[in-house]
């Protein structure tokens, strides 16, 4: 009898030592952690925009580009909204929103978005925003 209870000690701390032995990846630090991000699209009222285009940016150079931007798979839906869920990392996105004439302003950034997080931001567009071309006006006919 002894020398059962003896054994089942002795192999408790074995199986204990040989679990514990192992590194397994706290859930905070997995390297499939979501990393989301919805944008929602205002008007200069506060309305909802619906059916605008978002693009997210990793700089301020594609931004300025518009090169090699995140697309959002959908226009923003009837509630302004837009999510991105694949392929963000834990950084600051420059934002352009559109629709028609109407666009956000050049160097909207998200802030540093967060692991297993679904981030927000909201973004205005107005007519005007963005960037201005100057005019150019023809010379007199002579």
């Amino acid at each position: 009898m002894k020398t059962t209870n003896l054994l089942s000690i002795l192999s408790g701390v074995i199986l204990l030592i040989v679990t514990s032995s192992f590194n397994v990846i706290p859930k905070s630090e997995s390297p499939f952690a979501l990393i989301g991000l919805q944008v929602t699209v205002l008007d200069e009222k506060g309305n909802v925009v619906k059916g605008a285009d978002v693009v997210l940016y990793s700089n301020e150079d594609d931004a300025f580009d518009e090169t090699n931007g995140i697309k959002a798979k959908t226009k923003t839906n009837e509630n302004g909204r837009v999510k991105f869920t694949k392929g963000l990392k834990e950084i600051s996105y420059y934002i352009v929103a559109t629709k028609g004439d109407m666009r956000s302003e050049d160097d909207l950034k998200s802030s540093k978005l967060k692991k297993n997080k679904m981030n927000k931001v909201n973004v205005i567009i107005s007519k005007g925003n963005g960037m201005s071309m100057p005019k150019v006006t023809g010379g007199k006919k002579q």
